[in-house]
């Protein structure tokens, strides 16, 4: 679909369903079962296209990933103001963003999506979300990464 790291969903499916995609797999329509969904899921967010290009004007959101470098935090800080983030995507800090800093520079997140940002940064961000459409979000969660995997 996209260029963006990976997120994981369990889905249960019940078995005539899984049936019916493992004979358009055994057609070889589709190399195996994750393809399928993938293009299932992708076409059923096309139909709806246009709800996420509403948000986007209404609301200014970034749809696709949103990066917010320490050097970009402390020129909003310095110009007083606090930033509202929107990102239907993905939302990423880099180590060299503090805490403090996100609380000089940041003052609401709203995110669908995946965040990739530094352990310490987890709290504060967390205590600045909110959903897509403005309800208080009660936390984001660490999903084990590449990264989390090198002890086991």
């Amino acid at each position: 679909m996209t260029d963006y790291p990976e997120d994981h969903i369990v889905v249960e499916i019940n078995a005539e369903v899984t049936a019916k995609i493992d004979v358009l797999v055994e057609k070889e329509l589709y190399p195996d079962r994750a393809s399928f969904l993938e293009k299932a899921i992708e076409a059923q967010l096309n139909l709806h296209d246009a709800t996420f290009q509403e948000l986007v004007k209404k609301r200014d959101f970034v749809i696709g990933w949103a990066n917010y470098s320490a050097k970009e935090l402390e020129k909003v800080a310095a110009d007083g103001k606090k930033l509202e983030v929107k990102v239907i995507g993905g939302l990423r800090f880099p180590e060299d963003v503090s805490p403090e800093l996100v609380n000089r520079s940041i003052a609401k997140i709203n995110l669908a999506g995946i965040l990739k940002a530094p352990k310490e940064l987890i709290p504060v961000l967390n205590d600045k979300r909110f959903t897509i459409l403005g309800n208080k979000y009660k936390e984001f969660k660490k999903l084990p990464g590449k990264e989390d995997n090198k002890d086991k």
